[in-house]
């Protein structure tokens, strides 16, 4: 890294720190890619439809939820109006198709770090965590992971759900088959649509985002909590500069409340390793 380019980090850094916005900085201390969505006049950002609490849309096609709000938040320290984000709805399938292609600058939508996932996409530090488990009826009688072995469990597909439950399960002495046990859905909505049907036993997904499909037919279970889930905001690998940036306020608003803030406004649960 040149001279040049290490000073400019170091006055973003420091601008982060102030809570200032880029507009406060010269735009050669500016990473390009961040540069480039102030010059469109607009943030994209990959966002969930469907997760209550985190992102949802609403009939009037308006977005709302934690993972908007930071969104928003982000776009403010570009220095653009926090109305000037585009939202894109994304699904574990498409968010990393579109940030790829270049159709959205990042996605924030309970998207899991994974070492593998590193190696395709740029993670910032996780703004939140939370731990995989089921929602069932009440009169399931499932209760523990030898309850399932002839049970169907709804995932969604390209999540990462269904390996962490088998991993889980295999710990604890149960095999889960891929064919026998699991049935893929493309969205989280159908997935509540089958239990409520009855075509499925159980929907497992991170507890989080099970919260917000509970009613008083349903319960998440606190016996089957497992694999602790990291999210992160995502960018395009080759996206370095825009990475740094979005890490910068990540970090900062971790150690400033300003996450906890948007966690507790948003009616989410808190953060899993707090």
């Amino acid at each position: 890294m040149n001279i040049s380019r290490k000073l400019g980090m170091i006055l973003l850094a420091a601008t982060l720190v102030l809570g200032l916005n880029v507009s406060d900085l010269n735009a050669a201390e500016v990473p390009a890619e961040v540069q480039d969505i102030v010059k469109r006049g607009t943030l994209r950002v990959g966002v969930k439809s469907d997760v209550p609490g985190f992102g949802i849309q609403a009939l009037s096609g308006e977005y709302e939820g934690m993972e908007i709000d930071l969104s928003r938040k982000i776009a403010e320290a570009m220095g653009l109006s926090p109305d000037k984000v585009t939202f894109t709805a994304v699904t574990a399938k498409t968010r990393g198709q579109l940030l790829d292609s270049g159709d959205i600058d990042m996605v924030i939508a309970t998207f899991t770090i994974t070492p593998d996932r590193k190696n395709t996409w740029n993670f910032s530090t996780p703004y939140y965590t939370d731990a995989v488990s089921l929602l069932v009826k009440k009169n399931s009688g499932i209760k523990n992971y030898s309850d399932l072995t002839d049970k169907l469990i709804g995932v969604a597909e390209g999540a990462t759900s269904k390996d962490a439950l088998k991993a889980s399960a295999a710990a604890n002495g149960v095999t889960l088959d891929d064919n026998a046990n699991f049935r893929t859905f493309p969205d989280y909505p159908s997935i509540k649509a089958a239990l409520d049907a009855g075509q499925i036993n159980a929907f497992c997904v991170d507890g989080s985002i099970l919260t917000g499909y509970l009613d008083g037919a349903t319960e998440i279970l606190s016996t089957i909590r497992f694999s602790p889930q990291d999210y992160g905001v995502a960018t395009k690998l080759s996206n370095k500069g825009l990475a740094t940036f979005v890490e910068g306020l990540i970090t900062t608003w971790l150690a400033d409340g300003t996450i906890d803030k948007l966690i507790a406004d948003n009616g989410v649960t808190p953060s899993f390793k707090k």
